[in-house]
C-alpha cells in the first residue's frame, strides 16, 4: 500500500519537524505551529456580574447599562458574552437516591417563525423534598409525545435507570412513553381541579349550576377518597352527572377523561412508599420563574439561553 503524507498548505512539498510543536516547510522554509493558539491574551477568570445582577438581583440588562461607565453596546455585549459561557459550560448532575420520580411540564411561545416549545423536566428522590431541574430543550411546533420521547431518551443513564414514576399534566400519548418504560402515572390534580374550576359557573342564574357544582364536589372528593365503596359511589355519581343534559359538553369530556384514567389519579395513594407529588405545581414555578426572567426575548434562540441560564442560577426547587 503507497503512503499518502500530507503537504505543506503553502507550496505542498514536503513537511518536515521544527522542535516540538513546530512543522517546517522544506521549498520556502515556512514554519507553524500543530496546534494553533488562540489569538489574544488568555481569560484567566469569567466574570459573571451581569448575570448575577439581572438573575440574582432582578435587574435588567438596560437598568445596568444606564449606572455603568460603559456604553449600552458594551453592556449588553458583555452580558451576551457572559450568557454564552454560562450556557456553553458543561453542567454535572448528581442526584442521590435509589428511587427517582420524573416531573415534566411545557411551555410554549409563539415567534415570527410559528410555535416553538420548551420541554422542562425535573427530577427529585423518594425520600427528598428538594428537586434538581434539568436543561430546558427548545423543540419547534407544539407540544407533542414525539418531542417528549425525544427529550426523555437525552437524560442521563444513571438517572433514567432509577426512575420508578412520572408526574404529568396528562400530556396525550405520554400514557405510551410510560409504560414503555415501566413507570407508574401520577396525573396532576391541580390541572383537572382547574378545568372544572372553569366551567363551575359563578352566577346563580348559569344554566345547570347545580349540575357543574356537584361534578365538581364530587371530582374533587373521588381522587382523595381513601374507602373504596365510597370512590365507586363518586364515580358512578360522575358518569350520571356527565350525562345530564344541562352539562356543558366540554365539562362532559373533562369528567370522561377523568373515568377513563381515574386510577393514574390515585397513584400516590396506591404507592405510599415513593411519597409521589399530586402536581405538577413545582414545574409551574420553574416556568413562571423563566417567563419572569426571559420576558423580554424575541426569538426561540435567545428564549432557550435565557431559559438555561436561569435554570443554571436556580436549579433547586422545594416540592412536598
Amino acid at each position: 500500500m503507497k503512503l499518502i503524507h500530507e503537504k505543506s498548505k503553502c507550496c505542498a512539498a514536503k513537511i518536515i519537524r521544527f522542535g516540538g510543536k513546530r512543522r517546517q516547510c522544506t521549498a520556502c522554509r515556512k514554519t507553524w505551529r500543530v496546534h494553533p493558539a488562540k489569538p489574544g491574551r488568555r481569560t484567566l477568570r469569567r466574570s459573571r456580574n451581569h448575570l448575577i445582577k439581572v438573575f440574582n438581583h432582578g435587574f435588567s440588562v438596560k437598568q445596568i447599562a444606564l449606572h455603568s461607565r460603559l456604553s449600552i453596546d458594551a453592556v449588553y455585549k458583555r452580558f451576551n458574552n457572559e450568557l454564552k459561557a454560562v450556557v456553553n459550560a458543561r453542567r454535572i448532575i448528581r442526584i442521590r437516591g435509589q428511587k427517582l420520580i420524573l416531573i415534566v411540564d411545557a411551555e410554549w411561545q409563539l415567534f415570527k417563525n410559528g410555535f416553538w416549545t420548551l420541554y422542562c423536566l425535573s427530577v427529585k428522590s423518594t425520600n427528598s423534598e428538594t428537586v434538581t431541574v434539568f436543561d430546558p430543550v427548545l423543540k419547534s411546533g407544539k407540544e407533542n409525545a414525539t418531542d417528549w420521547n425525544v427529550v426523555i431518551n437525552g437524560l442521563p443513564l444513571s438517572v433514567k435507570n432509577r426512575l420508578v414514576a412520572v408526574v404529568s399534566d396528562g400530556i396525550r400519548g405520554f400514557d405510551a412513553i410510560a409504560y414503555e418504560n415501566g413507570w407508574i402515572i401520577q396525573r396532576c390534580h391541580f390541572h383537572l381541579l382547574s378545568m372544572l374550576q372553569k366551567m363551575r359557573g359563578k352566577r346563580a342564574s348559569t344554566p345547570g349550576r347545580q349540575i357543574r357544582e356537584k361534578i365538581y364536589q364530587s371530582a374533587k372528593l373521588a381522587i382523595t377518597e381513601i374507602s373504596k365503596r365510597r370512590v365507586n359511589v363518586l364515580c358512578r355519581r360522575l358518569a350520571i352527572l356527565a350525562k345530564h343534559p344541562l352539562c356543558p359538553r366540554r365539562m362532559r369530556m373533562v369528567v370522561r377523561e377523568l373515568l377513563r384514567h381515574f386510577p393514574e389519579y390515585r397513584s400516590y395513594l396506591q404507592h405510599p412508599e415513593f411519597n409521589l407529588p399530586t402536581t405538577v405545581n413545582v414545574m409551574e414555578s420553574v416556568n413562571s420563574y423563566i417567563r419572569r426572567k426571559a420576558r423580554t426575548v424575541n426569538a426561540p434562540n435567545a428564549w432557550r439561553k435565557w431559559a438555561i441560564a436561569a435554570i443554571r442560577f436556580k436549579s433547586k426547587f422545594t416540592c412536598k
